[in-house]
């Protein structure tokens, strides 16, 4: 199993409300892409992101939104990583590899939502919607 960063969370324009999602490109062994599918689909539903699929490349990608429940991903991401987990590989992820990529995710994510709230309001300022209230 290798993961990659593909793109991290970003403050978008005044327009957008949400911050961007951060993608997250999964590569696993394509004989077990069904069974990582099916870990994917559970915790998609109940974690509130969006996941697709390229089933012949066995690689998925994952859209961690603003509202992303973090702890459904890292599960679904430590099922993942144990399906894939062979002890003789030294480039193996395991659970404490997948929990760093999410306590940093969840950092990023913090902080992508503090400088969208600082912009907000540089921009509500700029355009007057403040204006004359001291």
């Amino acid at each position: 199993m290798q993961i990659t960063i593909i793109a991290g969370f970003e403050v978008g324009d005044i327009d957008t409300y949400e911050i961007l999602p951060a993608v997250l490109e999964v590569a696993v062994d394509p004989e077990k892409e069904r069974a990582v599918d099916d870990i994917l689909l559970g915790h998609a539903i109940m974690g509130g992101f969006r996941y697709t699929a390229e089933p012949i490349l066995g690689r998925f990608r994952i859209a961690v939104g603003q509202y992303s429940d973090l702890d459904h991903i890292e599960e679904a991401l430590a099922g993942i990583a144990a399906l894939e987990y062979d002890a003789a590989s030294y480039n193996a992820i395991d659970a404490y590899a997948v929990r760093d990529l999410v306590r940093e995710l969840r950092q990023q994510r913090e902080e992508t939502i503090a400088r969208k709230e600082t912009d907000t309001i540089e921009d509500e300022i700029a355009t007057g919607i403040y204006g004359g209230e001291y």
